[in-house]
């Protein structure tokens, strides 16, 4: 009897990742690729997308180097599933011609977006529960309009970068919902596309079939399977959204879940039973990879970056182990040190550019600060506007959220762990993985491929593994203070502006 194994692709945003599952659903191994962006002459500044020829070659040579380093036989896979980042998209011609494929970092559309927002931006909010426009796609599809005429003229299908990466391996151009919501383009309610609103701006329509989570989208071309190792007519399964399957692989497939998703970024989300959007339009409202199911947002914004840039500082280079082995040393509250690098509450209402730095107590001469303070005081930062956001996104949702999940690269950090749920005052579930999405996404492939009926029956398959960390008392509550402080200081350099 042949073994099975599933290949899962997850195009998150600080890299592309493949990776090798078997059928309990542990990894066997995971190859990765760094992005690399496109130099526009006709770009501003902020602009970054993607060679389509080049990340076309690039994906299929890291799904070939994923399954030569497993060892498993091609006879031996089974399916294969895509996720990737939000807001991250893609222009097809009638001829199927990529025009664009861009990241989620592509930030072309800031004026255009700005403008949408002006005009429509309480209709935008209430029809696809999302703000500001800059992220979304008709910001995007308008600044094409604007910018690129003749191209913009040519697009007759919208994709997100999921999407192009399944059409790139399948030949079947179609739209995951998440997806699909997460860049603007679903009427959240009903969850279709969000016809009228587009009709309103006086953009195209997408002109691809909306697919769930799950679904099998079609099978591994011929011209595919020679250049990646995978078999001709292996089915390639949409799995969503990379922040909803991270959900899903740190168990969450009921309402009232909430789950951390601690990487590049840090999303917190809690499922609803309904959408939920603020009366303030400071959060955000998703569709669920389950139809009966939403999800309500606020995130802590670029976390995992900004510790990536404070190791870089420090060390020259991502020395993650280092920093936790230094954080680790130091004590609750580092000595003073309060980090403001970033990681804030939600609030797309007014979002932009403000203030941070890193404070603590002078004169040095008596302060003796050094690195483990400094890393340490990152680190609970993170933490501080975990809490933030989960009380937030609890408040706008009226509920207590019934399980906390925690996965994600940061969660390789044992410092990070225990910092999070102390700062919480509340018991954690954490991840044995730390790759939550494509552990989500794995489940999506058996549930394509009919292994389950439903994402919820995955989940309860035993997988994923999930263990208990229970907040230390003393712990947490001189971490009460502390995050009243972090709040208040918050509060007061955000005051001033740029």
């Amino acid at each position: 009897m042949l073994n099975r194994y599933f290949v899962v692709v997850d195009a998150g945003t600080s890299r592309m990742r493949c990776s090798m599952f078997d059928e309990s659903g542990e990894p066997l191994c995971t190859t990765a690729s760094d992005w690399r962006y496109a130099i526009t002459k006709d770009g501003p500044m902020l602009a970054r997308e993607f060679d389509p020829d080049w990340l076309a070659a690039e994906l299929r040579e890291l799904i070939a180097r994923c399954i030569g380093t497993s060892g498993v036989a091609r006879r031996e896979i089974v399916a294969v599933s895509v996720t990737s980042q939000r807001q991250a998209l893609a222009f097809l011609s009638q001829g199927d011609n990529t025009l664009y494929v861009g990241p989620n970092t592509d930030l072309r559309a800031v004026f255009e977006g700005g403008a949408i927002d002006e005009e429509m931006g309480d209709s935008v909010y209430e029809t696809t529960g999302h703000l500001p426009s800059l992220l979304l796609a008709p910001a995007k599809l308008k600044w094409f309009e604007a910018n690129r005429p003749e191209g913009y003229a040519r697009i007759s299908r919208v994709l997100t970068l999921a999407d192009w990466i399944v059409w790139n391996l399948t030949g079947e151009p179609a739209s995951e919902v998440t997806l699909a919501g997460e860049a603007g383009l679903i009427a959240l309610r009903e969850r279709t596309w969000c016809e009228s609103l587009l009709a309103d701006l006086r953009l195209p329509q997408p002109g691809v079939p909306l697919v769930r989570s799950g679904t099998v989208v079609g099978t591994v071309t011929a011209e595919a399977a020679a250049t990646t190792g995978l078999p001709a007519d292996t089915p390639v399964v949409a799995a969503g959204a990379d922040t909803q399957c991270g959900l899903l692989g740190l168990g969450i497939s009921e309402e009232g879940g909430a789950g951390v998703v601690a990487g590049w970024s840090v999303p917190i989300q809690i499922t609803t039973n309904r959408p939920v959007l603020s009366p303030a339009h400071k959060t955000w409202a998703g569709c669920w990879l389950d139809p009966a199911l939403w999800v309500l947002e606020s995130t802590a914004g670029d976390a995992g970056n900004s510790y990536r840039w404070l190791s870089c500082l420090l060390f020259g280079r991502e020395a993650f182990d280092e920093m936790d082995a230094l954080a680790g040393s130091a004590p609750v509250g580092s000595d003073g040190a309060t980090a403001l690098l970033g990681p804030s509450r939600m609030d797309v209402s007014r979002l932009g550019m403000s203030q941070g730095g890193l404070h603590f107590p002078v004169p040095l001469a008596v302060s003796d600060l050094g690195r483990p303070q400094i890393v340490r005081s990152a680190i609970e930062a993170v933490a501080y506007a975990v809490r933030s956001n989960l009380e937030q996104a609890e408040e706008v949702a009226g509920v207590r959220a019934l399980q906390i999940s925690v996965g994600g690269g940061m969660t390789r950090s044992k410092t990070f762990v225990r910092v999070l749920a102390d700062v919480l005052g509340r018991e954690v579930f954490l991840s044995t993985e730390p790759g939550a999405s494509a552990a989500g996404a794995y489940l999506c492939a058996r549930t394509g491929v009919g292994d389950f009926d439903s994402l919820g029956e995955a989940t309860a398959s035993g997988m994923p593994r999930l263990r208990s960390v229970e907040p230390d008392p003393l712990g947490s509550a001189e971490y009460d203070g502390l995050y009243q402080h972090w709040t208040e200081l918050s509060g007061q350099i955000e005051a001033l502006g740029l």
